[in-house]
């Protein structure tokens, strides 16, 4: 017989079903049940179907209460990816109906689901509400060769040259943990000041440096001792994703970027990872450009939103969203490291 519960704490029997699982991500994994709650204090549902003892479905869910995105619950909020994982089409339907008889329960104006692949239901069952699709996200993986040699051999020779330049400029490389969160957060909440969006609390990063996801790591390079550019990497099974990159504006003509991408790429060849996952972009913005000429691949993201009312499907409008980032742009930056997880909080998602 199926059942579905709701996880209450951390635990093996899901992770293990999670690493197991071809469609599963980072985000999956039961730690970020914990990091979520304990930085902004969402509510979660943490949906598991079983049949006996085993586990053949999951659906990590957070309910957010946003006055910019409405009522919601979503899986994953932060993240990129998220949603159902299970054993079978029908599986997935049944953890898709709990989560909307939750979803009704709080009076949520929809539920969104972020996958990396389609969202498989049985054929022929006539759906109970409004679907809508965001489909102008990719995200963008490199297939790892075998060596560091290799990978460099590939790049052209504008690109290998833009490697270098940081590095006749003196600058060095720091990969570590939560030692240097504080120069992490120096770049990362300046460079999200300058792209006019609220920066994530300290604490999401620190979190996740502390929780049992023992590959997570920084990057930081530095330039006469400042650090100019930082990263953080999580790995899972073969792949090491990049959810967070930044670096300093002041010091964009000796390209530490540059270096910071090729340090992550050197390190997931040595560390045994077989992919590394650039993250989500918005097809031929610049971003995604940049990721390309690394030699990353596109994928498409499926990500769904599930509601009774057709209308509520949230979109930001253009001219509110250049608005905003143009106050944002103007503040000081102080004041954008104070209320910017604020409103992070309230934000599962920018455009």
């Amino acid at each position: 017989m199926l059942n579905i519960s709701i996880l209450k704490t951390q635990t093996n029997s899901w992770d293990e079903y999670v690493k197991e699982h071809d469609e599963a991500s980072v985000y999956h994994i039961s730690s970020f049940k914990t990091v979520i709650e304990k930085t902004y204090n969402h509510k979660s549902y943490y949906l598991f179907a079983q049949e006996g003892s085993q586990i053949i479905g999951v659906l990590p869910l957070f309910h957010i209460k946003s006055i910019f995105l409405g009522n919601s619950l979503v899986s994953l909020p932060f993240c990129d990816y998220g949603g159902i994982i299970a054993n079978n089409p029908y599986i997935n339907l049944y953890l898709l109906n709990y989560a909307l008889a939750i979803s009704k329960h709080l009076k949520c104006d929809y539920i969104e689901l972020r996958h990396t692949h389609p969202l498989h239901l049985p054929d022929k069952i006539e759906f109970c509400c409004f679907r809508n699709v965001i489909s102008n996200k990719v995200r963008l993986k490199l297939f790892l060769p075998g060596s560091t040699e290799e990978l460099y051999k590939s790049f052209s020779s504008k690109l290998r040259s833009q490697i270098r330049k940081p590095q006749k400029e003196g600058c060095t490389v720091r990969i570590g943990g939560i030692e240097l969160l504080n120069d992490f957060y120096d770049v990362f909440s300046s460079n999200m000041k300058v792209l006019g969006s609220p920066v994530h609390s300290k604490k999401i990063i620190s979190n996740m440096l502390n929780s049992q996801t023992q590959s997570n790591r920084l990057f930081l390079v530095y330039h006469n001792l400042k650090p100019v550019a930082c990263s953080f990497v999580a790995g899972f099974r073969d792949t090491l994703v990049n959810p967070w990159a930044s670096f300093d504006r002041a010091s964009q003509k000796i390209a530490p970027n540059m270096l910071l991408y090729w340090e992550m790429l050197k390190y997931s060849i040595e560390s045994g990872y077989r992919f590394f996952d650039f993250g989500r972009s918005t097809v031929n913005e610049g971003t995604y450009k940049f990721k390309l000429q690394w030699g990353a691949q596109s994928e498409p993201l499926f990500w769904y939103q599930f509601s009774e009312n057709e209308n509520v499907f949230y979109s930001v409008k253009n001219a509110k969203k250049d608005s905003f980032i143009r106050i944002w742009r103007s503040l000081p930056l102080s004041l954008t490291k104070f209320l910017g997880p604020v409103i992070r909080r309230q934000l599962h998602f920018l455009v």
